[in-house]
């Protein structure tokens, strides 16, 4: 990740999301961190157990510039056991993640789900926003929520997990946004996580499909500002330019 200000920049305090942590689903080694500038950083976790790297930047700068690399091995059942007393933190909706009149009329017209765990619904929800919303780049921003962005019917990875998290808290279905990275030279993905009988499972409502061994979680989250890859604050500035380059390649174990 690179940002470039106009106008040189000092005490800047960051924290960044943009590290891949260990779980019961992917294990990650071999890992590389490199600021520049850096004055001071350290590693914690947030109140949702995403690594966060908290640090500032004293000297005055034009350029902020961070490199993750690393390596990860997954597990492809695609399960996280889950902690029971924070789940129901999940069942709410955000302003992101608020269903607004045609949210609620798109979720009127499906057939009755009483008889399907939530994991079901969820799945089912999820094939019928496939076949109504399209995907199309530079509709949508940062700050677009699931009813603003399904209004347009069309948008990007995050609206698509905005949007399906929306219509399962309309269930009442726990459910979170994920922040990670896919093979291949791009940006960041995102998707969702459901809560299924003491696990949560990622389904990927951009691509309409249960996710394989080939995602790499980075953070997860009530929506995608818990999950926000930079935060900070400083003096000066003025205008400012946020580029993310993500490089996933694949090895295949040895046989």
């Amino acid at each position: 990740m690179q940002l470039n200000f106009a106008e040189p920049v000092r005490e800047h305090h960051f924290k960044l999301r943009c590290f891949p942590s260990s779980d019961e689903r992917q294990k990650i080694s071999n890992e590389h961190i490199k600021i520049f500038p850096v004055h001071f950083s350290n590693v914690e976790k947030d109140s949702f157990g995403n690594l966060c790297i908290y640090g500032t930047a004293n000297q005055r700068h034009n350029l902020f510039a961070v490199n993750v690399d690393g390596e990860a091995e997954i597990n492809s059942d695609g399960k996280i056991p889950a902690a029971p007393n924070k789940i129901g933190l999940f069942k709410y909706e955000t302003d992101l993640t608020r269903a607004g009149l045609s949210l609620r009329e798109f979720h009127s017209n499906f057939e009755t789900m009483s008889y399907m765990t939530g994991y079901e619904r969820a799945i089912y929800m999820m094939n019928e926003l496939y076949q109504e919303y399209f995907y199309t780049p530079g509709v949508t921003g940062i700050f677009t929520s699931a009813e603003e962005a399904f209004s347009l019917g069309r948008g990007v990875c995050q609206d698509y997990a905005h949007i399906l998290l929306a219509l399962c808290r309309l269930e009442r279905i726990p459910c979170r946004y994920v922040a990670g990275m896919i093979p291949g030279e791009g940006a960041t993905h995102a998707w969702t996580e459901i809560f299924d009988a003491g696990t949560w499972r990622m389904i990927d409502p951009t691509h309409n499909k249960i996710c394989d061994d080939s995602y790499i979680k980075i953070s997860s989250g009530r929506d995608a500002q818990d999950c926000a890859i930079n935060q900070g604050v400083f003096y000066g500035g003025g205008s400012q330019t946020q580029e993310i380059k993500v490089i996933v390649n694949e090895i295949l174990p040895q046989s």
